[in-house]
């Protein structure tokens, strides 16, 4: 009798643990797995793929396509596509080749930035050339420039010029990225040069932005002049101010 209870209570004990065995596979099985309807978990700040490509991008990769934003550019005057430094560039012939981008910036009520990668031709180093720019109503609202007095690239207003200080002068031939970026909080304009800080300045805009911004040339006593010599490419609008990671990892890679 005591043998028959000994193994009735061995098979209790066995099942017991069984069953306690299976209980864990299944919730194994389900580990990490999202109840329906469950909210995913939300990436953290910064590190949003798309944070780099602006309100608008034009890669000018053979093409004005635009890979951010609402409109592609249009090209004028004498220009030629090229090859670039991540697949392409426009040319343009400091003459009467530039692009309309039909996009405007608030640089009266908003930070902003704009970037791009630029090659200078060798014929003239000695004037004003503008690789990006928004028209005003007699003079553009900012202008990312080469500055022939100062022999270097430039992020300007009217009557201020951040003037890139700690890089080498340019070189013809050779591609550059440029980022202009302006606080409204501080006044503060600063100019980078191949991702690095090369400029800074406190300084006010009192002209409003009544165009567009263009590639290519600038705008001057109601005139278009500054227009650059050799080549654009890579091509960004933001409607905020870069940080110096965010313009270093731009100047480094292009957005996905």
């Amino acid at each position: 009798m005591k043998r028959r209870w000994s193994l009735i209570t061995a098979i209790a004990v066995l099942t017991v643990a069984l069953a306690f065995v299976v209980v864990q596979l299944v919730r194994g099985q389900g580990a990490g797995e999202q109840p329906a309807g469950a909210k995913p978990v939300a990436s953290a700040p910064g590190t949003d793929p798309g944070a780099l490509r602006g309100v608008a991008w034009w890669p000018l990769h053979q093409s004005g396509t635009a890979k951010a934003g609402e409109h592609d550019v249009e090209v004028l005057g004498r220009t030629e596509w090229v090859d670039g430094p991540t697949g392409g560039a426009l040319e343009v012939d400091g003459l009467s080749g530039y692009a309309e981008t039909g996009t405007r910036l608030d640089t009266q009520n908003k930070d902003y930035s704009v970037a791009a990668r630029v090659r200078l031709s060798s014929e003239d180093m000695n004037g004003f050339h503008t690789a990006m720019s928004q028209d005003g109503d007699r003079i553009s609202a900012f202008f990312l420039q080469y500055s022939g007095q100062d022999h270097n690239f430039a992020f300007s207003f009217s009557g201020a010029r951040a003037v890139a200080e700690q890089t080498e002068q340019p070189q013809a031939g050779r591609w550059y990225h440029l980022t202009g970026t302006y606080s409204q909080q501080d006044h503060r304009m600063r100019l980078y040069v191949d991702g690095r800080l090369a400029a800074s300045r406190i300084a006010t805009n009192g002209v409003d932005p009544t165009g567009d911004v263009v590639l290519g040339r600038a705008k001057f006593n109601g005139e278009t002049v500054d227009f650059w010599q050799g080549d654009l490419a890579d091509v960004h609008l933001y409607d905020r101010e870069l940080t110096s990671g965010e313009v270093a990892s731009l100047s480094a890679r292009e957005p996905d």
